[in-house]
């Protein structure tokens, strides 16, 4: 099973000079736990989780910051053709919840989250056969 076929396609992302509550909020909105953060050249440059945020608010409360200043950088990413099993690999020796999908021109085209890992496994548990 490869990446491109579970994964979120056209995720939302946010630029890197977002104030970080606005990006409370879209994530809030959406309810999102990741968000790939991109520059003024579409790049993927970070990614932000709800967890960011929470020691953000704690750190900098209502101060004016960057995304930019509480995004995770440099960011893991994948590409699509890769197996499920290497992007799981992925997350779980880096620590972390969501992965970019980045085509062969390093433009993002999707996400891959942990839900997604868990519908994968669903799918093939829901195969086997007794």
């Amino acid at each position: 099973m490869q990446v491109e076929s579970y994964m979120s396609h056209t995720p939302i992302t946010i630029r890197d000079d977002t104030n970080y509550w606005k990006a409370s909020e879209i994530m809030q909105q959406k309810d999102l736990h990741h968000i790939p953060v991109i520059n003024d050249n579409e790049a993927v440059v970070g990614i932000l989780t709800r967890r960011d945020l929470k020691i953000a608010a704690m750190h900098f409360g209502e101060a004016p910051v960057e995304v930019s200043e509480v995004m995770h950088s440099p960011v893991v990413t994948i590409k699509p053709g890769e197996l499920l099993s290497e992007a799981a690999k992925q997350m779980i020796d880096n620590r972390i919840g969501g992965l970019p999908v980045l085509d062969a021109n390093d433009r993002i085209v999707g996400i891959l989250t942990e839900t997604d890992l868990h519908r994968a496994l669903i799918d093939q548990l829901g195969k086997e056969t007794l």
